[in-house]
C-alpha cells in the first residue's frame, strides 16, 4: 500500500507527527485519529531507548513533552513507558508571534515503533523519520534497530524511512535491503557556507525577489536536490525537502529518475526546535505552488485543512 511514489496525480497528504492540532504529536491516539479521518499517510519520528527499543518520539530528551526528565538514550523502555506526554505543550512562535500553547484532553503514553506498525501499517502509509540523535549524532544503531522492527512487523511495503543523516539511511538499507529510504533536505544545511557564497554574485533560481538575501546557499541546495546527488550515492527512490527548496525544475528532474518528492512542513503548529517556520509555510498560495510543481506528498501539521484544499 506504499503511496510514496513518483508522478502522483496530486500530492498525498501526510499528517506530520499525526494530527497535532487534535492529539499530542507522535502518539497512538493521534495516529488512530488520522486514520479515522481518512488521512492517507502519517509521518513519525524514531529515537532509541537505552536498551535498544525504537520509540516514537521527536526530541532527544523527554523534558519538553512529558512529565519526566532526561535523555531518551539514557532511559530504558520500562522507564519511558511510565511517562506521559502532557496535556499542555508549548511550541515556538510562527511568524514572530507569541509561543503557541496546545492543550489536549488527556495525557498519552509514549509508543514503540512496533506498536504503531502493528496497528497502523495496514491502514495508512507511514514515513518513518530516523532522528539525527543530537548530541550523540555518531550513533547509527537506531537505524539498524528501526529496520529490524520494520522487517519483523512485515510493514516494509507500507513505509519509507527518511533521515537528515545519510549514514543512518545506509545502515538501515544494509540491515533490510528491501527498505525504501530517502534523504531529507533542510534549507539551513548550507548556512555554514554563507561567508563564502554570499560574496559571489547572486545565482539564478526560481525564487522571487523576497528570497534574494538567502539565495546562494539555497540555490546550491536546490541544485543538490534536483541532481539527486545524495540519492545516487545511496540508491534511493524517495526524497524529502523543505518546501522552500522545491521548484518545478527539481521535481521534473527527480521524476525523470523515478524519484518521488515530498515537501515539509506546511501549516505548522509552531517550532519545536531552534528553527522557526518560514512565512510562506502557512500560505495557501504555497500549497498551490507545490501542487503546480508536481510534488508527490506534502507533510502538514493540519492535515484536515490540507485535505480540504486538495
Amino acid at each position: 500500500m506504499n503511496a510514496f511514489v513518483a508522478g502522483a496525480p496530486r500530492p498525498m497528504v501526510v499528517g506530520h507527527r499525526g494530527v497535532p492540532r487534535l492529539h499530542q504529536e507522535n502518539t497512538l491516539a493521534g495516529f488512530r485519529r488520522a486514520a479515522a479521518l481518512g488521512i492517507p499517510a502519517i509521518e513519525l519520528d524514531v529515537v532509541l531507548s537505552a536498551d535498544g527499543v525504537p520509540v516514537v518520539f521527536h526530541d532527544a530528551d523527554v523534558d519538553r513533552l512529558t512529565d519526566g526528565r532526561g535523555a531518551v538514550a539514557d532511559l530504558t523502555w520500562d522507564q519511558l513507558a511510565r511517562l506521559r506526554v502532557g496535556t499542555r505543550l508549548e511550541y515556538g512562535a510562527v511568524g514572530g508571534g507569541p509561543p503557541v500553547v496546545m492543550r489536549y484532553a488527556r495525557p498519552e503514553p509514549i509508543a514503540r515503533l512496533d506498536e504503531v506498525l502493528a496497528e497502523l501499517a495496514g491502514r495508512v502509509a507511514i514515513n518513518v523519520e530516523i532522528k539525527l540523535g543530537l548530541p550523540r549524532w555518531w550513533r547509527t544503531d537506531v537505524a539498524a534497530r528501526t529496520a529490524e522492527v520494520i522487517a519483523a512487523s512485515r510493514a516494509t511495503d507500507a513505509v519509507i524511512v527518511t533521515s537528515f543523516d545519510p549514514r543512518k539511511l545506509a545502515v538501515a538499507r544494509r540491515a533490510h535491503p528491501a527498505l525504501r529510504v530517502g534523504f531529507c533536505f533542510d534549507d539551513t544545511m548550507l548556512d555554514f557556507t554563507r561567508p563564502v557564497l554570499d560574496r559571489l554574485a547572486p545565482w539564478r533560481s526560481w525564487r522571487s525577489a523576497e528570497h534574494a538575501a538567502r539565495a546562494n546557499p539555497h540555490v546550491a541546495l536546490e541544485g543538490l536536490l534536483g541532481a539527486d546527488v545524495v540519492g545516487r550515492l545511496l540508491g534511493t527512490r524517495v526524497v524529502g525537502a523543505e518546501h522552500t527548496l522545491i521548484g518545478a525544475g527539481a521535481v521534473a528532474a527527480l521524476h525523470a529518475r523515478g524519484v518521488a518528492v515530498g515537501a515539509h512542513t506546511l501549516f505548522p503548529l509552531g517550532a519545536s526546535g531552534r528553527k522557526h517556520p518560514s512565512r510562506t509555510a502557512s500560505a495557501p498560495a504555497e500549497v498551490a505552488r507545490l501542487v503546480a510543481a508536481g510534488v508527490d506528498w506534502i507533510e502538514t501539521d493540519d492535515p484536515e485543512r490540507l485535505m480540504a484544499m486538495l
